[in-house]
């Protein structure tokens, strides 16, 4: 075996909080997710430049304003008839007026001739001189007058109520600029781009857009008894979960993911192989799982305490033990956080610890969905521990309650019972005796 690392270790002599710890990470993730770069994407079809198309949930990079007014024309809200509103006589309803001719959408609108009216499509453009448009349905003839080829066809318009609303000025006619005024801010940095600010740009004519590159992530699964899924097993030897399920849910926070294992428990090789992929793979973020406990062959604490990693406890459970840190290199630095090798104190530490502490300063990166549920059991809980229990839901037949029943026990290596679970009930730390029928909150898996 190795010789390994008997340094001091920088530590936290306490367990803390989890909010404390959720802003330690905030503090080394910070710096590593402003040290991305930006990306200009097109919201068209990739280019042969090489540009990719830009996708929902990307973050704006520049502040963006509108070069044109929305809409860039009065225009008709209905398919209709315009008019002047002084044409329309004050006692007579219904009431005719000839029909000079039609404007279909895209198409330029002609003057409208005193007296007359024009039959207008939705989105045409409003013709000079009208100031009202009636809709199709208000009048007697409806489109069939266009079929007619006679000179001198007339419309019949008639009202559905004797207020004259039906014919008040601007009645069913889109303003220019009534949705966004040349030169608006239509999108600041730091933005999540939605459909519907994709679609904004794209109706303002703007092509492409800056955004921020998606935060890199390293996944690294630690320890020489981990073989890769499909390889053969030694004896004492197991297959690692943990890259697969730290690189599914990063992956969900909008990162793009690389894994590796590091199946080694000797610290220069394991600082050796680390350099390795950050030089290849210049990430932002390194999430590691395993090596971090109070026990011998703890190698990612025994090789990243002296570069100055910090690893401490954390008062919840599972998932106690954590590390923290940033990580400098040539290519800029990259935050560190280091899990418990339980995949359930993994997967528990990703959803109580990191998935907030990256929410609070990434917004592509979805908050925890939580719910009120009610226990369906007597449960007890260590006191000054915030305890995750794995429960599955049930939805009463009032359709208001939501039960929370226990999957398994809280032992960190039941990762078949998480599989199973719906939600991980949060027992605060005064929480010792849980009764029946208790209201507590659930974070959704």
């Amino acid at each position: 075996m190795a010789a390994h690392s008997t340094s001091p270790t920088p530590t936290v002599p306490d367990r803390v909080s989890v909010e404390a710890h959720i802003q330690r990470l905030r503090q080394v993730l910070d710096p590593a997710l402003r040290s991305r770069t930006t990306e200009t994407l097109l919201l068209g079809p990739p280019s042969d430049h090489g540009l990719q198309r830009v996708t929902t949930g990307r973050i704006s990079a520049a502040e963006v304003r509108a070069p044109l007014a929305l809409p860039g024309f009065d225009n008709s809200q209905m398919d209709g008839f315009a008019l002047r509103c002084a044409d329309v006589p004050e006692q007579e309803k219904p009431f005719m007026l000839p029909l000079a001719g039609v404007v279909p959408a895209g198409t330029a609108a002609p003057d409208l001739p005193v007296g007359e009216c024009l039959a207008v499509m939705t989105g045409a453009p409003i013709p000079n001189g009208a100031d009202v448009v009636i809709p199709v349905e208000k009048t007697a003839e409806g489109f069939a007058v266009l079929d007619s080829a006679a000179a001198g066809r007339k419309v019949s318009i008639h009202f559905t109520d004797s207020t004259g609303s039906d014919t008040q000025p601007g009645k069913f006619i889109r303003r220019a600029g009534s949705d966004v005024a040349l030169g608006e801010l239509i999108l600041r940095p730091r933005d999540v781009l939605t459909a519907a600010k994709l679609a904004l740009l794209a109706s303002c004519g703007i092509a492409q857009v800056e955004v921020l590159q998606r935060v890199r992530t390293l996944v690294l699964a630690t320890g020489q008894e981990l073989r890769r899924p499909g390889e053969p097993l030694g004896e004492g030897q197991l297959y690692d979960a943990n890259a697969t399920l730290i690189r599914a849910v990063c992956e969900g926070f909008g990162h793009t993911v690389t894994t590796a294992v590091i199946a080694s428990d000797a610290p220069a090789e394991f600082q050796s192989a680390l350099d390795t992929l950050i030089t290849q793979h210049q990430p932002q973020l390194i999430v590691t799982a395993g090596g971090i406990s109070a026990g011998a062959y703890e190698v990612v604490r025994q090789a990243l305490a002296e570069r100055g990693v910090h690893f401490g406890s954390v008062a919840q459970q599972p998932g106690g033990p954590q590390g923290w840190g940033v990580l400098e290199s040539e290519t800029g630095p990259a935050a560190l956080v280091a899990l418990p090798g339980n995949p359930v104190s993994c997967a528990v530490s990703l959803e109580t610890l990191v998935r907030p502490a990256l929410h609070g300063l990434d917004p592509v990166c979805p908050p925890q969905r939580r719910i009120q549920v009610t226990a369906g059991e007597h449960l007890t809980s260590p006191l000054g521990v915030r305890q995750f229990r794995r429960v599955e839901l049930k939805t009463q037949d009032d359709g208001a309650t939501t039960t929370a029943l226990t999957i398994g026990g809280p032992s960190s290596h039941l990762l078949g019972h998480l599989a199973r679970a719906h939600a991980l009930l949060e027992l605060r730390e005064d929480d010792t005796e849980v009764p029946v029928g208790a209201q507590r909150e659930a974070i959704l898996l």
